[in-house]
């Protein structure tokens, strides 16, 4: 079974900002996205990927602030 393609308002609610956003990331390259006969398309399990590869971990606290 294949992936259900989502366009860029989709996608904006997936990951939570807008629209507008979507477009420039897409512009510049930041985001995962295929051009289906010109239009723009996301799958959702890479934009899903791509949060987890940004995501920073959390910061250890140093022995000195214990």
């Amino acid at each position: 079974m294949t992936e259900e393609l989502i366009d860029p308002e989709a996608a904006a609610k997936v990951l939570g900002i807008r629209t507008l956003t979507v477009y420039k990331w897409t512009r510049e390259r930041k985001i995962p996205f295929l051009k289906v006969g010109g239009a723009i398309r996301f799958r959702p399990s890479a934009l899903q990927e791509w949060l987890r590869q940004t995501e920073y971990a959390p910061k250890q606290p140093s022995s000195e602030s214990l």
